[in-house]
Formats: C-alpha cells, structure tokens, sequence
C-alpha cells in the first residue's frame, strides 16, 4: 500500500513538472539558444568541423616516418627451389620470412608542409561554417518569433473589432425593438459579425501556423503546449536613426563567419596551388629495411669427420700402396625458427631520389585545376561580400520604408479612429447609414493590422542590421 501511495506521488510530480514545463512561457533568447544546441543543420556543420580536425591533425602525422611489419609463412610442395643451396628439391617443407621497414620523406618540394597549412585552414573555415549555421538558426527563430507576434496582435486586433460589432448588434437590437432602425441594418450589422467572426478563425489558425513553424525549428518533441513570452517592445516612433550602409558593411566583414570562411577558403585556394607545384620538385627520401627467412630444407652443421680411403690412388717406387684421399662425413641437427631467422637476417639503409619526368600530364593539369580553384575562390569571397552589402542595402531601406508606414499608419489609426467614433454616434441617431459605418469600421480595422506589420517589419529589419555589427537579437 506504502509503495503505491509512493507510486501515485510520484506520477502526481512528473505531471506537474510536465504541465509546467509545457506551458513555460519561451523568451526570444531561450528559443535562439534551444534551436542552436538541437538544431540538425548545426549539428552537421558540427560533425563536418570534426572530420577537417582529424583532417588536419594527419596532415601532421605525414612528417613523421611510416615503419612497416610483415611476415608469411608457407607449405611447400612439389618441384621448387630450395634458396639455401639453389638446387632443385621435391619434398614437402615449409618455409616463411619477416621484414621490418621503413621510410621518411626529406623534401618533396614542401608539399607535406603546404598540405599542414592547408588542412588547418580548411579546419579553420569549417568552424565558421559552424557559426554560419548557428546565425542562419538565429535569423530564422527571429523571424518565427517575430512572425507569432504579429499574428498574436492582429488576432488581438480582429477580436477586439468582433466585440465592437456585437456590442453595435445589442445596440442595434433594443433600435429595432423600439422603431429607430429598420430590421435591415440588424441583419447587416451580424453579417458584418460573421465575416469579423471568419477573419478572427483566420487569424487564429496563423498564429497556430507560426506556433508551428517556430517550434519545428527548435524541434520540439511535443508543440502542443509551447508558448512564447510577450516582451514589451519599445517605442518605434523615433526610432529612425539608422546607420550609414558603409559603416554596417565595414563592421559586418570582421564579424559575419561567412565573409571569414571564404577568406580561408582563399587562402586554402593558394596553399592548393603550391602543393600541385610542390609535385615538380624531385624528392627525397630515407628509408631502413630488415628481413630474414626460414625453412625447413636448412639444417645446422654441427661437425665433419675424415677417414682414408680404403682404396689405394697409386703406390710408392718401392711398391706400397698410397691412400691420400679422405672421406668426409657431415654431421647436422635441425636448424631452429629463431635461430634461422636470427642468422639468415639481412638490413639496410638508403637514401632514394624520385625525379619526375613524366607522368602522363598529371601534374600540369593538376597545376591548370588548382589555379582554376584558386579564380573561383577569389570570386566567391567577392560574390559573398557583394550579396552581403545587397543584403544590408535592402535590411536598412526595407526598415526605413517600413518606418514611413508606420508612422503614416499611425496618423490613420489616430484618424480612423476619431473617425469611427464620430461616425458611430451619427448612427446611434440614425445620421448615417449602415454601409457608411461599416466602411468607417473596416477602415480602421484595416490602418491597425497596416499598423502592425510596418511595426514588426520596422523591428525585424533594424534587428538584422544590429545582427551584421556583431550584436546578438534581443527583445
């Protein structure tokens, strides 16, 4: 009973953290930092940052020299040289050999060094690619963010038009009841209410949408609960001293990664092309080999023995026989693996010249690529920074165009607004028609929502030029 007491406890707290969890209200600065940490594309980047390390770090391994160990060991039969005596046998034997080598490169037109430097810029521009990719997700949960409260404020807005309407339909009611309004302007006014009523679903079902399209980028595993917080934004109205295009373009090429990548990609570029030149130059190389062998066909001489022969080669004047030739006789014990191998062992040491003289035009062409790499890396990091400046042109007067009509939409709302109210008295008296206060209405519903996107549009642009100076979005 104590344990299941324990165990309904215990869900009671996981639910609770969950609900809370859930319905955590995400600031800007949350939601950027999530979707960096759990964004794919970042992680990749990650990932191909990782590999030009390892890359780089065995273009420093190449200096060092290669040492090399083999061995083999082999049944033989049938006819075959026996290597110790270079006869012909045919007998089953078996045999083997080992070999320790090695070599170091002394100069191959500096190649291996060029490389080293290469591999770390490439290492180099990889890591900015990262930071690419971490700005990309950053522009891009701005925008997201943004876009929801935008949306959040022009529901808010279509709302609060639905309720004036039906506070009018109440009105218009208790008119008709007592002779003041025809039954026609009722019946237009909650027409009027019903397309107000499909506009706000609308704008319901966008700020749905943009819930949606921000929690995937931060890849959430449950967005149905996910909520954002509502900062106070500041006041847009003087907000209209923007930096000169220049100044941003200057600042943002000494901070924008993309604008470092392609540099480093142009200096990788170079260091490309002395490697393919390095290739002329003759190299030099040292290396060191040992080997020896083994086989079953070699004994060990351990000892002779000599004895006249018995058959006389010729005799003295006097007549006796002389025997001068002696028989030998060889003695022999099986001869061990490790002593074989320790007495059959041979080395040595050389130093060897590699001169190329040709080699199907390889290297020529190889030259002909890398300067051809070399132009385009040149025109990459120019094509970068040309749509960087195109970009900023375009951020600073998409802002100042979106100030104009902010504040030109803000004279309207003010406008509008004492206009409605005027024209809504007018009708309370029956002054105006029905179609007059409608127009007066949807006017002002209008200049509103003209009101916000030029607001949001104002804010989102300035925020991207403060990105390009290396200054983090905030709210």
């Amino acid at each position: 009973m104590k344990t299941f007491k324990t165990l309904i406890i215990s869900i009671a707290i996981l639910s609770i953290t969950n609900l809370s969890y859930g319905q955590k209200a995400w600031t800007l600065e949350e939601c950027i930092n999530y979707a960096i940490e759990n964004n794919i594309s970042v992680k990749r980047q990650a990932l191909n940052a990782e590999s030009a390390q390892r890359n780089y770090f065995q273009s420093k391994m190449e200096i060092l020299p290669t040492i090399n160990a083999s061995g083999s060991h082999n049944y033989n039969t049938g006819k075959t040289i026996n290597y110790e005596t270079y006869a012909y046998v045919n007998e089953k034997f078996q045999g083997g050999n080992l070999s320790v080598s090695s070599e170091v490169t002394l100069f191959n037109g500096l190649q291996t060094f060029n490389n080293i430097k290469k591999s770390k810029l490439d290492f180099l521009a990889q890591l900015e690619n990262v930071e690419k990719a971490k700005n990309d997700i950053t522009i891009n949960v701005s925008t997201a963010y943004l876009q929801i409260l935008l949306n959040k404020e022009l529901k808010d807005i279509a709302e609060h038009q639905l309720d004036i309407t039906n506070d009018q339909i109440d009105k218009t009611k208790k008119l008709v009841e007592i002779g003041n309004s025809a039954k026609g302007d009722l019946l237009q006014i909650e027409a009027q209410a019903a397309l107000e009523k499909a506009a706000l679903t609308d704008a319901e079902n966008y700020l749905k949408i943009a819930y949606l399209d921000l929690s995937q980028l931060l890849n959430l595993e449950e967005p149905e609960n996910f909520q954002i917080a509502f900062p106070e934004l500041q006041d847009i109205t003087a907000s209209n001293d923007l930096s000169d295009v220049n100044n941003i373009f200057t600042e943002a090429l000494n901070f924008l990664p993309e604008i470092k990548s392609a540099e480093l990609l142009l200096k990788s570029s170079k260091k490309s092309l002395a490697i393919s030149k390095g290739a002329i130059s003759p190299s030099i190389s040292m290396g060191y080999q040992y080997g020896s062998r083994y086989s079953e066909l070699t004994n060990l001489v351990t000892g002779m023995e000599s004895s006249l022969s018995t058959t006389p080669t010729g005799v003295t004047e006097s007549g006796e026989n002389i025997y001068n030739t002696s028989n030998y006789n060889t003695y022999a014990n099986d001869y061990p693996y490790i002593d074989q191998i320790s007495d059959n062992a041979n080395q040595y040491l050389y130093i060897a010249l590699r001169v190329p003289i040709f080699n199907n035009w390889r290297t020529g062409n190889s030259i002909s690529q890398a300067k051809i790499n070399l132009s385009d890396s040149k025109l990459n990091l120019d094509l970068t920074k040309q749509n960087l400046y195109k970009g900023i042109q375009q951020a600073r007067a998409q802002a100042i165009a979106a100030l104009d009509r902010y504040n030109a939409n803000l004279e309207a709302v003010k406008s509008n607004t004492e206009a409605f109210r005027y024209t809504e008295q007018k009708y309370q008296v029956g002054l105006v028609d029905i179609l007059e206060y409608k127009t007066a209405k949807n006017n002002l519903n209008k200049t509103k929502s003209d009101l916000s996107q030029a607001k949001y549009e104002f804010i989102f642009k300035t925020k991207i030029l403060e990105f390009y100076t290396g200054k983090q979005i905030t709210l």
